[in-house]
């Protein structure tokens, strides 16, 4: 019975979202950084460097659109798909109607933690749609930059990947953030903050790795080890602070 009430919740969550912002967002939010960068190396002169491999024009051009959506993109792009997760609720007062309901609490939170999983996963899956077909876009119109030949899969999946295991920690708070106070300003206006303070810590060797919120785009900075130690503490932060977030959620009605 348990585990068909938490479907049927998490259901009811996906029904909630269909044709919202928050759905269309998964679309816009990578669309829009692919463009950015598909217009930067558009725009890019020649000069006389020659065409240099294209293995390395090919990973020069990913991680251009890989680190514009770690650094900015996605923390802004989680502020936002939290907020309005929660103003579904907090917008229509509905979190009382909900609590009374024979469903366990801890399963409408449960449903909003998977919706949230969701939306910011199904970004990355159309991330990894967008950004190959972006550089073809480039290798055709400007073909003298050296963008040709096969995708490079595997060094797109790996950092695609890593950078979503290691934004888990920013999503959960984030999310607890947005459930535990009504205001969306709060919400939104908390994750813009911790995304600016993002922008001077993540800059810093010895405190950007461990701020939830440079985490994601300090994976791009390593290949090994470095990039595996923040995908699992990100994922393994983000089930630690979901259960503790659960536990302060539980004991009061949201605001």
């Amino acid at each position: 019975m348990s585990g068909a009430t938490l479907r049927g919740a998490c259901a009811a969550e996906f029904l909630k979202l269909r044709g919202t912002l928050a759905a269309w967002m998964c679309l816009v939010s990578p669309a829009l950084v692919v463009g950015v960068v598909v217009l930067q190396f558009g725009l890019m002169p020649l000069g006389d460097r020659g065409t240099p491999p294209t293995a390395a024009v090919w990973e020069s051009y990913l991680k251009g659109v890989l680190g514009l959506w770690a650094f900015l993109m996605l923390p802004l792009y989680i502020t936002l798909q939290a907020a309005l997760l929660a103003a579904l609720e907090h917008g229509n007062r509905q979190w009382k109607h909900l609590f009374a309901l024979a469903v366990p609490r801890w399963h409408h939170y449960a449903a909003k933690a998977t919706a949230m999983a969701c939306l910011v996963a199904g970004a990355h899956l159309v991330l990894l749609v967008l950004a190959p077909l972006g550089g073809w876009l480039v290798g055709e119109a400007r073909p003298a930059l050296g963008i040709a030949g096969p995708v490079p899969w595997a060094f797109l999946l790996a950092r695609v990947g890593a950078i979503l295991a290691a934004s888990g920690l920013m999503m959960a708070l984030q999310l607890w953030i947005a459930l535990r106070w009504s205001s969306f300003t709060v919400a939104v206006g908390a994750g813009m903050a911790a995304t600016v303070a993002g922008f001077l810590i993540g800059q810093s060797e010895r405190f950007g790795k461990f701020y939830p919120w440079s985490m994601p785009v300090a994976t791009l900075f390593d290949d090994g080890e470095r990039m595996q130690a923040l995908s699992v503490a990100g994922a393994g932060g983000a089930l630690l602070a979901g259960l503790a977030a659960l536990a302060l959620l539980l004991r009061r009605d949201p605001e």
